[in-house]
């Protein structure tokens, strides 16, 4: 089914219908690098804003190592998954002091690096260095799956995804062929739509042959996302506020943000009062709650109830935390969930 054909049909679409992208201006591995670690969990159009700010200000691997972690995290504030800015600035490091500041073009060593798996490497060194690398992402899955007409993504299916995969790039223009395969699934062969009309792989297409392609694969219903119900406080002290870093390892980690607790009644001004008492040490006065914002993760949803506080008196030695003035909250990263925050206090003329 994979012949010659196949291939020679992709690479003439994808000349004639490449998506212009500014990752594919260029033959550089760091930029390529950095644009497929922004692409992971993010769509496109949100991810081109933050690359070209991104370059403009770390253009090479060397500025990344030697930037500071959290004005990384502050130019990534917004884009979610910030493990994966933690990730590529270790990387940057490691490539500075083991590999002579170049990016490996040896799948084995790049995958040795923080947050460089299976998908990124392919990818990375397909279109970087011209490597017979497949770069299985969501939309190759199931276009692949499509032309082969494979209803379930069991773990034997996604290698004969795979296995088709690898002979496909098998030629001089890996690195296009994993593209072209993205730009299909993006543009023609989406989740919920198809123009099998406009797609190269039509005629060999077992899933348009079927005339159910959007049968294939098979939808898998998503488990129920939990809500977890959370309690935060906007202490003041003399006109500034305090604010947390959270540890660096871990979910959201380096980011800063309110002192916040997750509870499980409905006592949540009991419940912050006690939290600050015990962790950081404050006797806090609760003078207003400002309201309520609802925020959703990926595996779980979150209600946060914010509560306008004042303390009896300072304390410089709370452990990551940090005592500001209001304007100053720009200078730091917080999450969205915390920005949404931050708009309530607008809201209540804060």
């Amino acid at each position: 089914m994979y012949s010659t054909n196949n291939i020679d049909s992709i690479l003439k679409w994808y000349d004639i219908h490449k998506r212009s992208l500014p990752w594919r201006a260029t033959n550089d591995p760091y930029k390529i690098w950095l644009s497929e670690t922004m692409l992971q969990q993010t769509q496109v159009n949100i991810v081109i804003p933050y690359y070209k700010k991104w370059i403009n200000k770390y253009p090479t691997v060397q500025s990344v190592a030697n930037a500071n972690l959290d004005s990384l995290l502050k130019l990534w504030e917004g884009m979610g998954y910030y493990s994966r800015c933690r990730n590529f600035y270790n990387a940057a490091n490691i490539i500075i002091n083991h590999h002579n500041g170049k990016i490996p073009d040896d799948k084995f060593f790049f995958q040795l690096l923080p947050g460089v798996g299976e998908y990124i490497s392919g990818a990375v060194l397909s279109i970087a260095f011209n490597k017979q690398y497949p770069a299985m992402d969501g939309n190759q899955k199931r276009v692949i799956s499509r032309l082969l007409g494979l209803k379930k993504l069991s773990k034997h299916n996604e290698l004969r995804i795979k296995k088709k995969l690898k002979l496909l790039v098998n030629c001089n223009r890996p690195g296009d062929i994993n593209q072209a395969l993205m730009d299909i699934g993006s543009s023609i062969c989406k989740p919920k739509n198809v123009f099998c009309d406009s797609c190269p792989l039509q005629q060999s297409c077992k899933a348009f042959l079927s005339e159910m392609p959007l049968s294939y694969p098979e939808i898998v219903k998503q488990k129920p996302i939990s809500i977890k119900k959370m309690v935060a406080a906007l202490i003041s002290y003399r006109r500034k506020v305090l604010i947390i870093k959270r540890p660096e390892k871990g979910f959201l980690g380096g980011l800063w943000e309110l002192p916040m607790v997750e509870i499980s009644n409905n006592d949540s001004e009991s419940s912050i009062t006690k939290y600050v008492k015990k962790y950081y040490g404050l006797n806090i006065i609760v003078e207003q709650n400002l309201g309520e914002v609802n925020h959703a993760y990926t595996h779980f949803k979150v209600k946060i109830v914010l509560f306008k506080c004042n303390c009896e008196y300072f304390n410089k030695s709370i452990i990551s935390g940090q005592w500001i003035r209001m304007f100053e909250i720009k200078q730091y990263a917080f999450s969205k969930a915390n920005h949404k925050l931050f708009n309530l206090l607008t809201v209540n003329n804060v």
